[in-house]
């Protein structure tokens, strides 16, 4: 720390990283062990779940974070980059905190399907439902409130989106495919049965389902979908602040006309 000094304050606990002199562990692990022997992913499973991964869900997780690494200007994540890298193109960062903020429920978070999930398997652990009847009740609750249903749907992938499709071929190859996968299938199901409108599972609605059985909780997955998405972020801030242009856009106005004040 450069020879700072620093002021302690009381009154913090955390199990995750433990930090002193010559000393910086992570949930347990020395860092510089940590440095030697594992991958990155094996590090951000550790630091975030808590324990190391095993092989298979290693590799799983790999896929995750290869998931959403880009999607071009079509993401409002890369587009918030652009536009803010070129109006500040001395430092990358600020663009990447504005491409960080786009990680909702409508982009890039899975964090919503997994909730409906966790939902789902109450229903049927707490009600005695059957996970099809569970399903259909989640889907008739989306529709009465006129709320979208999370990880259905892309326009670009109509069809099928072949993020998703790759995402569950690893996860069911590596045997990390159960019952919460299931259940956001049957989800589906009772979505296109009830509405008739056929939408493919999308990357973010199958990142839902494979991080919930790598066991991560819900509002940790918005941060890994994040992290899946940094290179993109990095990248894009990089390359728009090569160009000396602002980015703006062109606008129809829709209010009232011109007027004098009274």
């Amino acid at each position: 720390m450069g020879g700072e000094k620093s002021i302690t304050v009381p009154g913090y606990e955390s199990a995750i990283t433990e930090v002193g002199f010559h000393k910086i562990n992570v949930r347990g692990y020395p860092l510089a062990d940590i440095i030697r022997k594992l991958t990155f992913t094996e590090t951000v499973f550790l630091t975030i779940r808590g324990e190391l991964p095993t092989k298979k869900q290693r590799r799983v997780m790999d896929a995750v974070l290869c998931g959403i690494v880009d999607h071009g200007l079509f993401a409002p994540t890369g587009l918030a980059v652009r536009v803010v890298a070129s109006a500040a193109p001395e430092s990358i960062m600020p663009a990447v905190a504005a491409g960080m903020l786009t990680v909702g429920a409508v982009t890039v978070s899975p964090q919503d399907t997994a909730v409906i999930i966790e939902e789902a398997l109450k229903m049927v652990k707490d009600e005695g439902l059957s996970k099809k009847e569970a399903a259909r009740k989640i889907v008739e609750d989306h529709k009465a409130k006129g709320k979208r249903m999370p990880g259905l749907g892309h326009p670009l992938h109509p069809t099928g989106d072949p993020r998703a499709i790759a995402l569950k071929e690893v996860a069911v190859e590596n045997g990390v495919w159960g019952e919460k996968g299931e259940t956001y299938e049957e989800i589906h199901r009772a979505f296109i049965e009830m509405t008739g409108r056929e939408l493919p599972i999308n990357i973010d609605g199958m990142m839902g389902c494979v991080l919930s059985e790598l066991g991560f909780l819900p509002k940790e997955m918005a941060g890994v979908a994040a992290l899946s998405f940094m290179p993109g972020m990095i990248a894009h801030a990089v390359e728009e602040s090569k160009t000396i242009k602002l980015r703006v856009a062109e606008s129809k106005y829709t209010g009232v006309p011109e007027r004098d004040l009274p």
